[in-house]
């Protein structure tokens, strides 16, 4: 891979893995980290992609996700892989709507939230979304019901609030 072409790819895809990296750590510094750790992976070693298997895209929300689940055991944050675990704290009621949501996916256990963010933030198809953690659509469609529905019943006092209330 050329400079010209990494640099192509790194302009194309840096938001992408630095986003992904900072929704599922809550981290800019661990999520600066692992999106530089990502692209010198794919630097390293640009034939261990294959566009057989998925986008590029894909592949480095993949190689992102290791990185976060390798760093997460090293700390020992890795015990609860339970998919329907939900630890949830009410929001501050004087949060802001979007914060409000944050705290709500940053909540998920980390296997709902893996494809919340990249479904529903970086807008990956289910195909993607299934290659990039490496699992079944199936499983990825279950996973992301269930997010769906604890999302639900995280924010549903949110109903409440006039929408004037809180921009």
């Amino acid at each position: 891979m050329s400079d010209t072409e990494f640099q192509i790819v790194f302009e194309a895809h840096q938001d992408a893995v630095f986003g992904f990296a900072w929704r599922m750590t809550g981290s800019p510094a661990m999520a600066e980290d692992v999106a530089q750790e990502t692209f010198l992976a794919l630097l390293k070693s640009p034939g261990s992609y294959s566009a057989a298997r998925g986008s590029l895209r894909s592949w480095l929300l993949g190689v992102a996700r290791n990185l976060i689940l390798k760093r997460w055991r090293a700390d020992g944050r890795w015990t609860q892989l339970d998919e329907d675990y939900t630890l949830a704290e009410p929001a501050a009621p004087d949060w802001q709507m979007q914060d409000r949501v944050a705290h709500a996916v940053r909540s998920l256990s980390p296997l709902q939230r893996e494809v919340v963010i990249l479904v529903e933030y970086e807008g990956m198809t289910l195909e993607e979304t299934a290659r990039a953690v490496d699992t079944e659509v199936g499983t990825v469609k279950a996973r992301l019901h269930r997010a769906r529905t604890n999302l639900r019943t995280l924010l549903e006092p949110l109903r409440s609030i006039p929408r004037s209330a809180n921009p």
